[in-house]
């Protein structure tokens, strides 16, 4: 049986028109005008969690209670820039790859996301994924992406004989190489960057056979 786990942001999910924006907004509501580091890749743990509590590390504030402001605050920006219907698109052929998995008894399916839980599902529902009995990990559970992934593994309850995760940034790959997990590239920003790519998922059994 072989695991296959995926990121939501730019690898499920077309978000970061929006999303990006939402967070900023959300962070210097709470905080005042902090300064952000204007690249993600500047972020020691690249999680909605672990770039907030450096941002908090990095000005000196020592109040933590800020973290559930900032999530509700991100939260409330999320659920508004989805009242455009056009606001968050799913990856071409991304729907119906995951329904196509979890009608197979060979794969077992989870999501493990930098992003806070509560918006994560949010965005699926919105570009109309349909996540009932698949774990979802998030930045809720750690602010380490590889804790992330490593609690979705676990919570999909099996021994595996291989474990795949799909991812569209660095940072993925990054995990994917210190857990020793197998890793599929997703989108333009890892092209020619990853031994295994793909540009979306059209082609069902082209991904197949990767796995």
């Amino acid at each position: 049986m072989i695991a296959t786990i995926f990121d939501i942001d730019g690898t499920l999910v077309q978000t970061s028109a929006f999303d990006d924006r939402c967070y900023i907004q959300a962070v210097r509501e709470v905080l005042g005008h902090v300064p952000i580091h204007d690249d993600w890749d500047k972020y020691e743990k690249v999680t909605d969690t672990g770039i907030l509590l450096q941002i908090l590390r990095e000005n000196n504030i020592q109040d933590t209670s800020c973290i559930a402001k900032v999530k509700t605050r991100f939260t409330d920006l999320i659920r508004s820039c989805l009242n455009d219907a056009d606001a968050c698109h799913p990856t071409r052929g991304a729907r119906e790859f995951i329904q196509r998995l979890c009608a197979h008894d060979a794969y077992k399916v989870g999501f493990a996301t930098g992003g806070w839980g509560c918006t994560a599902r949010l965005k699926l529902q919105h570009a109309g994924f349909v996540v009932q009995n698949q774990p979802l990990t998030s930045s809720d559970d750690s602010d380490e992406r590889t804790e992330i992934m490593k609690k979705c593994l676990n919570t999909l309850g099996h021994t595996f004989q291989k474990v795949v995760y799909f991812g569209d940034a660095p940072w993925d790959l990054i995990a994917c190489n210190t857990l020793n997990w197998n890793f599929i590239g997703v989108g333009k920003r890892l092209k020619n960057k990853c031994n295994l790519w793909i540009n979306d998922f059209s082609d069902h059994n082209t991904i197949l056979t990767m796995l």
